[in-house]
């Protein structure tokens, strides 16, 4: 009789393990990339690696994104990639357009830039400790996410 009720608690626990063992953690769990370092996102021969090219911001209002994705896995992918810069202490967020990569195959890379618009003045509350989330979805069944560390109010040229 016991084993009608240890079944689907030991079924439920394997489900929910193996779930979390292959799906990437969330971008709030994680600690923001410096913005000279990748992120790698893997799921049943679905990879690939992103980077941030640049970051440029135009009439203190517009900021533009470049990023490079490398298809690392065994199948092509086509992906979109959505961007959003939240303020130091996260109470500022402000979402940008969708950036499409399309037909990405395996070993090619693709280079993208997009946008997100901020309200005039609002530049300076994006200082040190601001982070740029960048969701992704695409032909991979799971989501992923990350964010880079980012002060707009010093970008490199």
């Amino acid at each position: 009789m016991r084993l009608f009720f240890l079944l689907p608690a030991l079924i439920a626990l394997i489900i929910v393990t193996g779930c979390t063992a292959t799906a990437p953690s969330l971008p709030d769990t994680q600690k923001p990339l410096r913005l000279d370092q990748q992120a790698h996102f893997e799921n049943t021969g679905y990879a690939f690696d992103v980077k941030i090219n640049h970051i440029d911001i135009q009439d203190d209002q517009t900021i533009v994104v470049t990023l490079t994705i490398v298809n690392t896995g065994t199948h092509g992918m086509t992906i979109s990639a959505m961007p959003s810069v939240n303020d130091p202490s996260g109470s500022e967020s402000y979402p940008g357009k969708a950036i499409f990569f399309s037909q990405i195959a395996p070993d090619h890379q693709s280079t993208q830039k997009g946008t997100i618009s901020i309200p005039a003045g609002t530049l300076s509350h994006f200082s040190q400790g601001s982070t740029l989330k960048i969701q992704f979805h695409g032909t991979s069944p799971i989501p992923f996410g990350t964010a880079w560390s980012v002060d707009l109010t010093h970008v490199p040229p």
